[in-house]
């Protein structure tokens, strides 16, 4: 696979990605961005990162920008830095919770996330390597440079162009003070949560932060010193398989709650009083809950492998629910053109018109705590209100690539008298149920999930779905029953 994505850069650190790679994107990006604009940069705690940003700034300093260099830190810093600073753009270096010889490229131009144009223009500098002299440098009009308010420079040159030097800024204190003054009404919050920010990002900074958001807090931590390679695990806390020690030090701990972080810090995930790590719409109906009232009339994206009682909460709340596919990219720019109050993706992440769109790991921390303190409730027994939800994971079908268009239209045929949504894949809807299938973003196969009103009404959902499939469907049913072993 490229590592050029729909919109972002990943690859392996070792054999896919250079320095040299670095300087060219850096260019790239500068020369989309008039002379001594503003540029914030950062980049993750991988070993490899130090000099990839390295690079980056160089390729960037080449351009005449203006250069922010923040260092290694928690990626929503970055974001925060571009707003406080009203930044013309920021670029991370972070592969976000991958493995950790893997490493990437994230940025934004203006407000908004790159689109798969914006990530042509990075492989096209690239591949032709010419210093900023080829056609792939000259600049296009697009809604970031639109958003920034300026005019970019239009000639394909920029050898007339000074160079500059890099300005280091520590953002923490600015950051923490902006977090204080935004949870003020909750600092007399009392509350034992147990932290893990999984040797990422958040290592050894999460307790003094929030020690100072929530002073009469008792805040202890797990997995809390900075490793690059993240004691060989990886550090995506979406996968309860991750949370096995936040949960037993939950559990032996009597802490009121367990507050886990991934690799770059905007992703999370919780476990309640009783050592339960929950789930992904449990997390998202949580929530929904914290912010309330503030949902009133403003508009909710949603990823669309939730339960449908996700959207069904969000109405309730007299919010308005837009479904989205699954991806930090697509939520940002969803969560801006629809001016949303609030976004939830299944992997973790949860996006805040209050950050510009983005998303950030400690705020929704925060919410947490914050509400916590406000119910006077158990995170235990504020997680027994989620509704209940009969519904699969993904289940994985490998197949090869050129086959898959043709299972999906055999399954779009079978089904055509139902509704049907090609958001991202296929999604079928039908009485009191759904179905979902797409191609994998993990490997070359198909995903399925279903969902439908109770676990005897998937159980037999399934069933005819596999009927419609005489090639996969006893693989599927396989999957299924392996995956639901527990439940059924």
């Amino acid at each position: 696979m490229s590592v050029y994505q729909s919109c972002e850069i990943r690859g392996d650190a070792a054999t896919e990605l250079s320095a040299d790679l670095y300087e060219s994107w850096g260019r790239a990006l500068g020369r989309q961005l008039p002379p001594a604009a503003k540029f914030i940069v950062g980049g993750d705690i991988r070993e490899s990162t130090p000099r990839f940003l390295a690079a980056l700034i160089e390729g960037l300093c080449q351009t005449g920008l203006d250069v922010v260099n923040l260092g290694l830190l928690p990626a929503p810093m970055i974001h925060y830095a571009r707003q406080r600073l009203r930044a013309d753009g920021c670029a991370i270096v972070t592969a976000a919770h991958a493995p950790a010889g893997v490493n990437g490229l994230r940025w934004r131009l203006g407000d908004r996330p790159p689109t798969p144009d914006d990530v042509a223009v990075l492989q096209r500098a690239a591949e032709s390597d010419t210093k900023g002299t080829g056609p792939c440098f000259r600049p296009t009009v697009s809604p970031q440079n639109e958003l920034s308010g300026r005019k970019m420079d239009q000639s394909p040159e920029f050898s007339d162009r000074p160079r500059t030097e890099p300005r280091d800024l520590d953002i923490s204190f600015d950051y923490v003070a902006g977090l204080q003054e935004t949870f003020v009404d909750s600092m007399l919050a009392e509350r034992f949560a147990v932290l893990d920010p999984m040797f990422g990002c958040w290592a050894e900074r999460i307790r003094r932060y929030l020690h100072a958001i929530f002073p009469r807090c008792v805040f202890s931590t797990i997995h809390d010193s900075v490793d690059p390679q993240f004691h060989g695990r990886t550090p995506d806390c979406s996968h309860p398989r991750e949370l096995d020690d936040l949960c037993e030090a939950v559990y032996r701990e009597r802490a009121h709650l367990g507050i886990a972080f991934d690799g770059d810090g905007d992703g999370i995930a919780l476990v309640d009083n009783e050592g339960v790590a929950l789930r992904a719409e449990e997390a998202a109906w949580l929530l929904l809950q914290c912010l309330g009232e503030k949902l009133h009339g403003g508009r909710f994206v949603h990823d669309l492998k939730f339960s449908d009682r996700i959207p069904e909460a969000a109405r309730r709340l007299d919010a308005e629910p837009l479904v989205e596919r699954s991806g930090h990219a697509h939520f940002h720019r969803r969560m801006i053109d629809s001016d949303a109050m609030f976004g939830a993706e299944s992997g973790g992440h949860y996006f805040y018109k209050a950050l510009g769109g983005c998303d950030d790991g400690l705020y929704t921390a925060c919410l947490v705590i914050a509400h916590l303190a406000r119910s006077g409730k158990s995170l235990a027994e504020l997680r027994r209100g989620c509704p209940a939800v009969a519904m699969t994971t993904d289940l994985f079908i490998p197949m090869p690539a050129d086959v898959q268009p043709l299972i999906i239209e055999k399954i779009r045929a079978a089904w055509a008298d139902f509704p049907q949504r090609t958001i991202d894949g296929l999604r079928i809807d039908m009485p009191g149920g759904w179905a979902l299938v797409g191609s994998s973003a993990t490997g070359p196969g198909l995903t399925f999930r279903f969902e439908a009103l109770d676990w005897h009404a998937l159980d037999d959902l399934v069933e005819r779905f596999c009927q419609t499939l005489p090639e996969h469907g006893d693989q599927l049913r396989q999957r299924f029953a392996a995956a639901m072993g527990g439940v059924l």
